[in-house]
Parts: structure tokens; C-alpha cells; sequence
């Protein structure tokens, strides 16, 4: 997904997602009809019952909101006083602080007029009736969006004592309660509590937006052919959230754990991941092809960016590295191990289970890789420590642990890069013939290890299968050489690594050479050659040292550090070779080269023109 077609919003914690739609559907059996022998609605019941009168003057003090920005000129005692259905759990007097949210009230602040709504009024209502008579108990979603219980067998509405259930009224049901349910935020809405969390929650909030929602809103007459809404209903999501974490944090039927760094944490973490991603305003890519005759033909290409664009750029990148493994689902993971609370979390580090993240990152514990896993793989010393190794604070869709160190390795944001990709379609071969893409099966095959007097013979009881681009050269004199191109190469230091596959068709290694061509900030550095780094490399079959030179050789089929036999050969080209620009993002628009050229002279018949390319491996270094 490309950056400019993200869209950004601003706005503040949260917006309302009003309880209509989401009431809609609710069992017959506990909802009841309003009490028609009543003449006394909700309010006029509230406002005339003494042991209430701070909670009827807080909602004759507010007005209704149809989102968190716009309110009605319809107070709550107004809405309660009318006949649409409604059921509240009103708290009786010194049961709260009044005069807090008296406080609030009167500051005039629209956020924290709000928040009154939000977390007194809101969250001891829903639309609708609903009875406390009934068994069992049945799961009730407020006029906040939050979910709470009301148990009839307890006579208690979220575990708090219904004093006086039933009270009589005209439009829906009235319940008098011991003291408010506690109101608790969501994942989403908790990162804004915090002024500690301020990084976190202003970067991911940066997406967030807000809209009608036409099937939760309650429609009403239509007036001139236009539809008019008894209750407009908004809804807030967040595209950074749902689609890069993978998680719907503002959703209260969900049930996540979230890592949150405090600001400590994410400016520390920051500061480094920003030098990962130093970008420029201009990439010009040469681009090779090869004419009908064999000739090299060859244009340039501009990636260009304003100053604004790039910097919302780098900034998202370096930020979103940092927030998209945070989020895991706490119920699903690994054989469906719970991970909400921190005993859950050492209880799988007992166990060294892998755990997932909805972004779909997979951690395992250090040490317990198998060569099967792909390189992506994040390996952890301790899960309980990258979890901050703390009880988390629970919240109404999961839990957040709060670390004030960044608890993931620094190849979370700067992976392992292990790719061979072509300059396709515009590649450049120069000298070539018959290349391409091959693979190669040998089952249980006898292989020859060793050279000279030190040779013999091995049986292998296993299938060997290696996928290659096979690099063939045009003639018997020619020496081939062909473009690969780098993908989503970070500013920072690599150690570069060439696979090669022994060639088992001519039972002969190959001899070569390495040219990389990358981007400076003021230029771009072209074919420069990469010097073997090596002291122990030695020409296999000569015994020469390469050592210090620009050329490198591949070994014969050999047994590696575990003593299996490997057909591949893995060459440490260059060490903490640094690339200035970053690639990241810019697919094929920009991109290094890395160049490989065969070097073999024509009295060198230990060495075969073709050579076999398995893979090109970065290896990225910290910061």
C-alpha cells in the first residue's frame, strides 16, 4: 500500500458508536415493554427521587452528543424525558464524585464535557428496556459502546448491587444502583489517557477517522424525499490500525494485548529506527536492456518527491516499524494459549511456543530455530521481558503492557534481507545464454567431499532440492555477467553475503567478481567493486589464497558446520558496507545492483564460465 494513498485524519480519543444499531437485535425475553400505567418517565422519576439529585443534575447539565465534536441541543434529561426507550442504572447520591464531574462540567471544555457523557452518563445506559427480572444473566451494550452484565439471579448490574430494580416509568426501564459501573477504555481510547504515551498515540491517532453509520442510526420520517435520522450514529476507525497492525482497537467485542512504550521508550527507539530510513528528494535509476542484436541498450529513470512528501514519508516509516508487531490477539495464539495476564505469559515461556502478532509476525524463543524458518522469524530470550515483565493494565478489549524500554530486537525494524530478484523485465546480460530461473533435485546421491589425497565418496540418504538463476555464458571464451537487483535496502550498514550453487552439471566451481551500485545523498556511486574481505578464503582446487583481491570463488560440494552435506556455497562478500539512502517502499522505481561477472581466464580450466546463483543475503548491522 503506498503512502500517498493513505489517508491522514486527525482528531481527538475517540467518537461516539451509539448503541442503537448494536442494541438492535436484543432478546425479546429481557427486553420488556415501557410501563404505560406510569405516567412518570425516566426523568421526571429521577428528578422527583431525593437519594438521586446529583445524578439528575449532571444530566440536565449536558447535552446530548451525536459525536464527540457536535452536540445537540437536547439535554440527557430532555432525551429522558421523551418517548423514545431507554433503561438506566442510575447511582445514588455520594456514590460518585459530583463534584469532579460537577468540575467538568462547568470548565466549558468540550473534551471534558465529554467525557462526562462518556464515562457517567453513557456508561449506566442503553437503548431500549431491559427487565432485572430473568435467570441467568445476559450480556448488555451501553450507549458507549462499552458491554456490561446484568445477572437476575444477583440482582447486580455489572457486579453492583441493583438496590431498587423495576422502578416504574413510562418510557422503558429504571434501575437504582449502589453506586456507577466502573468505566473502563478500550486499548484504543487508553493510549490517550496517558500523557506518557503520547508518541504511540498521536502517530497511530493520525489515521483515525469518523463517519455516519446509516445501518447502527435510527431513521425517521421521510420529509420532501429526503431521509431524516431520529438518531445519527457515528463510527470511528482507524486505516493504520486495522489494516498495517492487523487489529481493530476501538472494537469492545475484541480481545487484544498491546505493548505500549511509553515516550521514553519510543523516542529512545526512534532515534534509531529514523537512521534506518534517510531518504532523498531524488533517485535516478539506470535501467538496462538488451537489443534484438545482443547490444546493451540502456535509459534513466527519476523518483522525485517534494520536501512534504518526504518527510511524511520518513517519518511514517520509522514509526511504523516501531508500532506494527505491538498488537497480539490475546486468545489465539499457539495451540490457543491465553497470554492476557503476565503468569499466562511465563507459563509460555516455560513451554517456548511461537507467538503470533495480527500484523502476522512470527516470534519464537531463542534457540529453538529450526533451518526450516524463514528468516523473518523474531527470536526472543524471554517473553515475559518483552512484555515488560509486568501485570498489564486491564482494559474493556484487552490488556496493554506499558515497557519504558523498547523490548524487541533491532531486526524486528531492520530484518535479515535474503531475495534474488532480476532487473526484470529491463536486465542487463551481457555475454549470456540460455539463462534463467532452474531447479535442481538430487535424491540420495553419492557425493564426492574433499580434493587431492583427502577425497572420498559419501552416500546421502536425502533429497536435495535448490532453486537457482542459472547465468550461462554466450560462448566458450566469453566471460557472462548479469544484474540483481536489492529490494527495501535500509540506510545502514550490511554484510552481504552471495549463495552459489556448485555447478554438478560440469563438476566445477566458478570464479568472480562483485560490483554493487547504490545512491548517496548527492550521487550515484556506480560498479564499484567489491574487495574479498576474507583472509581464510582460498581458491578451492589451487589452493592460491583470493584473500584481498576483487575476485571470490565457490566451494565444491562440501559438509557444512553440521556435517551434512551442502551443494550451496554461502560467500561473504563485503562487511559493514554501508548504504547512505534508503530504498525502502520505492520497489522498482528505486533500487542497488549488484552486478556479478565471471572471471575466469581461459588457462584457469578448474573454473566453469556458468555459474549458479542462489541467493543474495544482507545481513544488517545496529546502530
Amino acid at each position: 500500500m503506498k503512502l500517498n494513498n493513505i489517508k491522514w485524519f486527525t482528531g481527538s480519543l475517540m467518537t461516539v458508536a451509539l448503541a442503537a444499531g448494536i442494541s438492535a437485535c436484543s432478546d425479546d425475553h429481557f427486553d420488556i415493554t415501557s410501563d404505560t400505567a406510569s405516567k412518570q418517565t425516566i426523568w421526571k422519576t429521577i428528578q422527583n427521587d431525593e437519594r438521586l439529585s446529583n445524578f439528575a443534575d449532571i444530566l440536565q447539565s449536558v447535552y446530548y452528543s451525536k459525536n464527540e465534536q457536535k452536540a445537540t441541543p437536547e439535554t440527557y434529561a430532555d432525551l429522558l424525558n421523551n418517548t423514545q426507550t431507554f433503561t438506566v442504572w442510575a447511582p445514588v447520591n455520594d456514590s460518585f464524585d459530583y463534584a469532579y464531574y460537577k468540575g467538568l462540567i462547568e470548565s466549558g471544555i468540550r473534551d471534558s464535557i465529554y467525557k462526562v457523557e462518556m464515562e457517567l452518563i453513557r456508561n449506566n445506559m442503553t437503548r431500549y428496556s431491559r427487565s432485572a427480572i430473568g435467570n441467568g444473566s445476559v450480556k448488555v451494550n451501553l450507549l458507549n459502546s462499552k458491554s456490561a452484565w446484568l445477572n437476575f439471579d444477583e440482582g447486580t448490574f455489572q457486579g453492583i448491587a441493583m438496590t431498587e430494580p423495576n422502578v416504574r416509568v413510562s418510557n422503558g426501564a429504571l434501575h437504582i444502583l449502589a453506586h456507577p459501573t466502573k468505566y473502563l477504555p478500550n486499548l484504543y481510547e487508553y493510549m490517550g489517557t496517558r500523557e506518557d504515551l503520547s508518541g504511540i498515540n498521536d502517530f497511530i491517532k493520525k489515521f483515525q477517522k469518523t463517519e455516519f453509520n446509516e445501518y447502527a442510526s435510527t431513521q425517521g420520517p421521510t420529509i420532501d424525499g429526503k431521509i431524516t435520522w431520529v438518531d445519527s450514529v457515528t463510527s470511528t476507525s482507524n486505516d493504520y490500525s486495522n489494516y498495517y497492525i492487523g487489529a481493530y482497537l476501538e472494537r469492545e467485542d475484541s480481545n487484544y494485548v498491546m505493548v505500549l512504550p511509553t515516550n521514553t521508550a519510543w523516542n529512545a527507539v526512534l532515534e534509531k529506527t529514523q537512521q534506518y530510513f534517510k531518504m532523498k528528494k531524488s533517485y535516478k535509476q539506470e535501467f538496462h536492456t538488451t537489443t534484438e542484436t545482443g547490444d546493451d541498450a540502456k535509459y534513466e529513470k527519476e523518483k522525485v518527491f517534494t520536501d512534504e512528501e518526504l518527510d511524511s514519508i520518513m517519518d511514517f516509516y520509522s514509526k511504523d516499524v516501531i508500532c506494527r508487531n505491538l498488537v497480539f490477539n490475546a486468545n489465539w495464539q499457539y495451540k490457543r494459549s491465553p497470554i492476557s495476564t503476565l503468569d499466562d505469559i511465563k507459563k509460555l515461556d516455560e513451554k517456548g511456543d511461537s507467538l503470533y502478532s495480527t500484523a502476522g509476525r512470527k516470534f519464537k524463543k531463542t534457540g529453538t530455530l529450526n533451518p526450516g524458518n524463514p528468516l523473518s522469524v523474531i527470536e526472543i530470550d524471554s517473553y515475559a521481558e518483552m512484555f515488560g515483565n509486568e501485570d498489564p493494565v486491564t482494559l474493556s478489549n484487552g490488556s496493554a503492557y506499558i515497557v519504558d524500554q523498547y523490548p524487541y530486537p533491532y531486526n524486528i525494524y531492520a530484518p535479515t534481507l535474503d531475495q534474488l530478484q532480476m532487473e526484470w523485465p529491463d536486465s542487463k546480460t551481457i555475454n549470456v545464454n540460455r539463462s534463467g530461473f532452474y531447479t535442481q533435485t538430487y535424491i540420495d546421491p553419492v557425493v564426492t567431499i574433499g580434493e587431492g589425497d583427502e577425497k572420498y565418496d559419501v552416500q546421502t540418504d536425502s533429497t536435495f532440492k535448490y532453486t537457482f538463476y542459472k547465468v550461462v555464458n554466450r560462448s566458450s571464451t566469453s566471460n557472462p555477467k548479469i544484474d540483481f537487483k536489492l529490494s527495501n535496502v535500509l540506510s545502514c550498514k550490511y554484510d552481504i553475503y552471495i549463495v552459489f550453487n556448485y555447478n554438478t552439471d560440469l563438476e566445477k566451481p566458478s570464479k568472480f567478481s562483485v560490483s554493487i551500485s547504490y545512491d548517496t545523498e548527492k550521487k550515484r556511486e556506480k560498479n564499484q567493486k567489491l574487495r574479498n574481505p576474507n583472509e581464510d578464503a582460498v581458491e578451492y582446487g589451487s589452493g592460491s589464497s583470493l584473500y584481498n583481491t576483487y575476485n571470490f570463488v565457490n566451494r565444491n560440494v562440501h559438509l557444512n558446520d553440521n556435517g551434512n552435506v551442502d551443494f550451496t556455497d554461502t560467500i561473504c562478500v563485503a562487511k559493514d558496507f554501508e548504504f547512505p539512502i534508503s530504498y525502502y517502499g520505492l520497489g522498482n522505481d528505486a533500487y542497488p545492483v549488484i552486478e556479478i561477472e565471471n572471471k575466469s581466464k581461459s588457462t584457469e580450466k578448474q573454473y566453469c564460465r556458468e555459474f549458479w546463483v542462489n541467493s543474495i543475503i544482507l545481513k544488517p548491522k545496529e546502530w
